[in-house]
């Protein structure tokens, strides 16, 4: 029997049947780009998020330069935000795009264009995943990212202002108006799958319990996550920043294959709560292993993470752009090794 593609193990891992595939998958679905790798393939932030072909090799250096197993398109999370109309600074080559300016000032405000996904950047993620495919598709697999719904609402409304909403607004109100927001991430996984990507990762970072109670989360976010996970029919993983220990228990009822979790989140932690519900992934601290460590601080937090029970390795976060690339393959490196007996 020859070894199991990476496709294969990923798509097994992701959606918490480890035990199937050879080893644990490393891949990242949050964000992969490193100025090391800027530099390597000659397509540095800001021009790689806008130049389809700078955004191909880019993307494709996770693989090539890092040994990462599988690409994500994006890089950044304002593609829906620009389409929509916000205003972007579009950053320098170690700082990721951001969104400047708001589109709505009321709930009541809020619409999405019927030909949103031909706006903005959408059409070059799309195209960009295509050519990935057609390039690896056999061999690797293709993350489409989306921006959360309510990391959405924080950019076109206005963060502070939405965060007001959710605790004096009628919460249908707010329920209604995320809804809208994730029929425009549902068209555009469904888009994305049909360019040849096979795994959803939904970035809704705002959606920290920083901001929002268990109670919210349960009663206005879950409805939200389940309307996605029925209509996209595809692997999901979802991330929220912060410690997402308090929304452990109500997890599984989004219907999401994954949770991408924090670095302040333990692993073995929440395994026991979820169980077999719904894997775990991530486990790797962006900041204090692969920013500020060395391979040997990457690779010991890699094996932790595994012998807690991570269902794919990956950074806990978004990864920062000046991380060193040999700290990067120590991921990659420590996955590798660790065949199951």
């Amino acid at each position: 029997m020859g070894e199991m593609t990476p496709r294969k193990r990923a798509l097994l891992c992701v959606t918490g049947n480890k035990r199937k595939a050879d080893r644990i998958s490393c891949l990242d679905t949050l964000t992969t780009c490193t100025v090391d790798q800027m530099n390597a393939v000659k397509a540095p932030f800001p021009e790689a998020n806008r130049d389809p072909e700078l955004a191909f090799r880019l993307a494709a250096a996770a693989w090539e330069v890092v040994g990462l197993e599988g690409f994500k398109m994006p890089f950044d999370l304002c593609v829906e935000a620009e389409a929509l109309g916000c205003k972007i600074n579009w950053g320098r080559i170690d700082r990721h795009p951001s969104v400047e300016s708001h589109v709505f000032a009321d709930l009541k405000d809020l619409k999405i264009p019927e030909d949103i996904l031909d706006r903005g950047r959408f059409r070059m993620k799309h195209d960009v995943e295509l050519r990935l495919m057609k390039e690896y598709g056999d061999y690797l697999p293709v993350a489409n990212q989306v921006t959360g719904p309510f990391t959405i609402a924080g950019h076109i409304f206005g963060i502070e202002k939405f965060c007001i909403w959710t605790k004096k607004r009628p919460l249908e109100e707010v329920k209604e108006a995320l809804m809208t927001i994730s029929e425009m991430n549902i068209a555009d996984c469904k888009r994305a799958l049909r360019s040849g990507a096979e795994i959803i990762c939904i970035a809704d970072p705002s959606a920290t319990s920083d901001i929002l109670s268990p109670a919210f989360f349960r009663d206005v976010m879950v409805p939200v996550y389940k309307n996605m996970s029925r209509k996209i029919g595809a692997p999901i993983i979802l991330h929220i920043c912060g410690n997402t220990s308090a929304y452990l228990p109500y997890m599984p009822d989004t219907g999401f294959d994954a949770l991408s979790v924090d670095a302040q989140v333990d692993i073995g932690f929440a395994k026991a709560i979820v169980g077999n519900k719904i894997a775990i992934v991530g486990g790797v601290p962006t900041i204090t292993a692969l920013l500020f460590g060395t391979p040997q601080k990457v690779r010991e937090a890699a094996i932790d993470a595994i012998k807690k029970g991570v269902d794919v390795l990956m950074p806990s976060c978004g990864i920062p752009p000046r991380t060193p690339l040999e700290n990067f393959k120590a991921l990659v490196e420590v996955a590798r090794c660790m065949v199951y007996q």
